[in-house]
């Protein structure tokens, strides 16, 4: 996806490892396919995830973090929005 939005990404977001689309998918359903893909990544891992629904892109973030993710970043992209996660925990 082209990013055509001022902010840039962070550096170590710039290439995730892994990109879940979940455009068309609702809350809770993002959150648990999110944590999902997180699991199955090694410590340290990054996981871009693509949402168009604009409760998901601030409770996958925020989800995330009471979890002990890192959130790398959340950017508006054309028709959603970008979340870049790192895995910090089991």
């Amino acid at each position: 996806m082209t990013d055509s939005s001022s902010s840039s990404p962070p550096p170590a977001a710039s290439s995730p490892g892994e990109e879940l689309d979940l455009r068309g998918e609702v809350c809770p359903f993002t959150f648990v396919r999110t944590k999902l893909a997180l699991e199955g990544l090694p410590m340290g891992g990054i996981l871009r995830v693509i949402v168009d629904h604009e409760p998901a892109a601030k409770n996958v973030p925020r989800s995330a973090k009471e979890w002990g993710q890192e959130v790398l970043g959340v950017t508006e992209v054309p028709g959603g929005w970008r979340i870049d996660l790192r895995r910090r925990v089991r």
